[in-house]
């Protein structure tokens, strides 16, 4: 069989997702990928609902791990099966996901209503009578409607997204079933962290947090459509209560408690961190994307993405991302890490980031409209303004027309001066109009300034500006006790200052 290999970009956190490679359709008999999880061995288990059976991938070579592939039906789709028997003998129906539990792995079959459980080199079924239904028992007296995704809790219990049933059971070693939250729309993906189990909540678009009992939203805006019963999806980035997702149905916990969202309906993976989200791949005509993930999994320095239309599992690999120039003990290094994780801003090329280089009024405008996706990942970055000195095919034409026509910054009758340096002062006057735009606190103390033995030296425009930045902590001014108000402001300095305007208006 010939080896097909894709590769995956991704931004992740604090972390720069380099060029890696993944297992393509011909590695999985053309299959149609669901779920992924660790085997514990160093290898990863695959669903696959077309062949319907559970994959082994070790490295680059895949096995059959659990269930045979039945005969081609008329459609050219392996035909499956309802049957216990030796790991390479028995057969699914739909095997949804795998997850590791007590001494072998649990499948959840959906079409089959049961959940299966493989250990020993046998096919068992754990729980469900396979009929469809929401009763609780235990063994075959329980009973599930399309069980789909599955995690295992601290506790030591199995988690069951019952996708038809609306709820989530619980499963124990010797299959007792119980129902733990009821009422809501489609749950499909379960990942555990931190005492909770989070839940892509497919038909309301949204992700939920589980615990105690109770669920409530975790991530994603949820509108009724117009149809009964039936809620409208999206897309954009941005704090989590307002962010948007299509029909997700995956989600997985990384080491440092980010939730990842395998966002199907948009074809996207998406993070959720510190209460926002964020956008890690998506379909685009330049690269290779997920076409319609489903499971994810975090493994080592990797992230896996089972994909059900492409075939492929997807990975990625977290590398930190460093410059040659910007020592770990910098003063700047927090924010040109916080820039970089989130696609703030860039280095000037692959190993510099060239921090004390100028910064020019194009860079400023490009940065801050960047800083506006991360509250609203729906804007369009973008106007109606145009100017003499800059080409409409410039790469930061965009941001200077959103910035002009949003009133943060113009231009004067020679145009607006795009490469000309900015000062410490010019840039907190574009911060604070945008601030006034947005409708963000605008107050200040009139009194801001006096600790500050250069503040004379701020000029009467941009006066309101620079005791507002000091007010927010925006500007704190050098280590010597002065703003250096006119001085040209660098790379680092500009950073430094947007992030703290970012943590100050919690974007």
């Amino acid at each position: 069989m010939k080896k097909r290999v894709f590769a995956l970009l991704l931004i992740l956190s604090l972390a720069l997702a380099l060029p890696a490679f993944a297992l393509g359709s011909d590695d999985f008999a053309h299959g149609r990928l669901s779920g992924v999880a660790a085997a514990g061995d160093g290898s990863l288990l695959v669903t696959d609902t077309f062949n319907k059976v559970v994959w082994r991938v070790e490295g680059e070579r895949v096995t059959r791990f659990a269930g045979a592939i039945g005969a081609a039906g008329v459609s050219g789709e392996p035909t499956g099966a309802y049957h216990d028997d030796l790991a390479d003998k028995a057969y699914f129906l739909e095997p949804w996901d795998v997850v590791r539990f007590g001494g072998g792995c649990a499948v959840s079959d959906a079409a089959a209503n049961v959940i299966r459980y493989v250990a020993d080199g046998r096919v068992y079924t754990l729980a469900g009578s396979g009929t469809a239904g929401s009763r609780d028992g235990v063994g075959k007296d329980a009973s599930f409607d399309r069980p789909t995704g599955l995690a295992v809790g601290a506790d030591g219990l199995l988690y069951v997204a019952d996708a038809g049933g609306g709820a989530i059971r619980s499963v124990a070693a010797d299959g007792t079933v119980k129902t733990v939250v009821t009422g809501l729309e489609g749950p499909t993906g379960l990942c555990w962290y931190g005492g909770a189990l989070y839940v892509a909540e497919t038909n309301r678009s949204r992700v939920l947090r589980v615990a105690n009992g109770g669920a409530a939203v975790f991530a994603g805006a949820s509108d009724p459509a117009e149809d009964a019963g039936e809620y409208v999806g999206g897309f954009s980035d941005g704090a989590a209560a307002t962010a948007r997702f299509d029909h997700p149905q995956g989600v997985a916990a990384g080491e440092d408690g980010t939730i990842y969202v395998a966002d199907t309906g948009n074809g996207a993976i998406r993070a959720i961190r510190g209460g926002r989200v964020f956008t890690l791949a998506r379909p685009s005509s330049s690269a290779l994307m997920p076409v319609a993930p489903r499971g994810l999994c975090e493994l080592g320095d990797a992230l896996y993405a089972a994909d059900q239309v492409a075939g492929n599992l997807f990975k990625t690999v977290y590398a930190q991302k460093t410059y040659s120039d910007v020592p770990a003990t910098a003063w700047f290094a927090e924010a040109v890490a916080a820039a970089t994780r989130d696609g703030i801003a860039t280095g000037t090329d692959e190993t510099h980031f060239s921090p004390d280089a100028a910064m020019n009024r194009a860079m400023f405008v490009t940065m801050l409209s960047r800083v506006h996706l991360l509250s609203d990942g729906a804007a369009i970055i973008d106007g109606d303004a145009s100017f003499a000195d800059v080409a409409a095919d410039a790469w930061y034409a965009p941001a200077v027309r959103w910035a002009a026509d949003n009133g943060v910054a113009g231009g004067d009758a020679d145009g607006f001066a795009p490469l000309r340096g900015v000062s410490r002062e010019e840039l907190v006057t574009m911060l604070y109009r945008y601030a006034q735009k947005q409708g963000m606190s605008a107050m200040f103390s009139d009194g801001a300034l006096d600790g500050f033995a250069d503040a004379g030296e701020v000029s009467a425009w941009a006066l309101d500006a620079m005791r507002w930045a000091c007010s927010h902590g925006v500007v704190n001014g050098d280590g010597d006790g002065n703003l250096t108000p006119k001085a040209a402001a660098t790379r680092a300095q500009a950073l430094t200052v947007l992030l703290n305007f970012a943590k100050a208006y919690s974007l």
